[in-house]
């Protein structure tokens, strides 16, 4: 089964997500590592959440699909089901003044990024675009990498 990631569908549900007055640098898709139950009981990660309007978010995302925004001020994270990419199973924002550590790992086409907000997420990221109809995710990927790399 093909990923069925929409570009149409990472562009809106980002920008549903975002604050006002942000502006969207750079936009990927990923999958991502993190447990939301612990975000919930750990105070900022529960405000992120609730800012980021992410009601009833709870359990594993573990290797679920996402879809990544940067802007000049925050990581937003919008979790997908595997089956139903229109379906979105969580979202969430970190400001970039919450990360206390960031670590980049190279894969095979694909890179690893480890961010410390209290808690920690794994993003990974991926060169390509097969199964999906994401145009320049190489050249996305390429963007999100400098500008994460930045953050160090």
């Amino acid at each position: 089964m093909g990923l069925s990631l929409k570009q149409e569908e990472m562009v809106q549900f980002l920008e549903e997500l975002k604050t006002p007055g942000e502006n969207f640098t750079s936009m990927l898709w990923g999958t991502i590592y993190a447990d939301m139950s612990d975000f919930q009981n750990h105070s900022l990660a529960s405000q992120m959440i609730a800012r980021a309007g992410a009601a009833g978010v709870v359990g594993s995302l573990d290797g679920a699909f996402c879809y990544i925004g940067l802007t000049d001020q925050s990581l937003y994270v919008v979790a997908v089901d595997s089956y139903n990419t229109s379906s979105i199973t969580g979202t969430f924002a970190v400001p970039f003044t919450t990360i206390t550590s960031l670590k980049t790992t190279k894969g095979l086409g694909s890179q690893t990024v480890i961010i410390d907000c209290g808690k920690p997420i794994t993003l990974t990221v991926k060169s390509t675009s097969i199964g999906t109809n994401i145009k320049d995710q190489k050249q996305r990927m390429a963007d999100f990498l400098t500008k994460i790399e930045a953050l160090k």
